[in-house]
């Protein structure tokens, strides 16, 4: 039995979802889970899983890329996920840790659950800034959207039909 090159799958598990701030019910529209073993261009295998809708204590991000050098990983556990808590960077050889981060979530906040929420935000202006003051071009913007969008889009198509997008 040969096992398939890579294995995709998003799912919508949670479609309503209780608003921590106000308590109302929301619709959600985008898929909550992802689970994703794929082969970048040159082969080197990656890992990732995204997933919802899970207590806070079982809340887990996780993206692990593994080449003939050794591994990375990147990891965080916030309930609201990546985009929220801080996030840790491991890896089986030696490297240069990034920047501390500028932004520290903390501060007043719509409920306990959204402390760090402000992080990713705050990271932004950080970015915009040195963008201004040394003249370059570095913060994510539209392009970086757009291509993000695709890539989600070819993860779904490619885990409704079963074929490399």
């Amino acid at each position: 039995m040969t096992s398939p090159k890579s294995t995709r799958g998003t799912e919508l598990l949670w479609p309503q979802v209780k608003l921590v701030d106000t308590g109302a019910i929301s619709v959600r529209e985008v898929p909550d889970h992802l689970d994703a073993i794929v082969k970048t261009s040159s082969g080197a295998p990656v890992g990732v899983q995204i997933l919802a809708g899970v207590p806070a204590s079982d809340a887990r991000f996780s993206l692990e890329v593994r080449g003939s050098d050794g591994w990375l990983k990147l990891t965080g556990d916030h309930p609201a996920g990546v985009q929220v808590g801080d996030l840790a960077l491991s890896s089986s050889v030696d490297f240069t840790a990034p920047d501390s981060p500028v932004a520290t979530g903390t501060g007043p906040t719509a409920a306990e659950i959204w402390r760090g929420a402000a992080i990713n935000v705050g990271e932004v202006y950080a970015s915009l800034a040195r963008d201004i003051t040394n003249g370059t071009h570095h913060t994510p913007g539209f392009d970086h959207a757009v291509r993000n969008s695709r890539l989600i889009a070819r993860v779904e198509a490619a885990s409704r039909t079963g074929l490399r997008q």
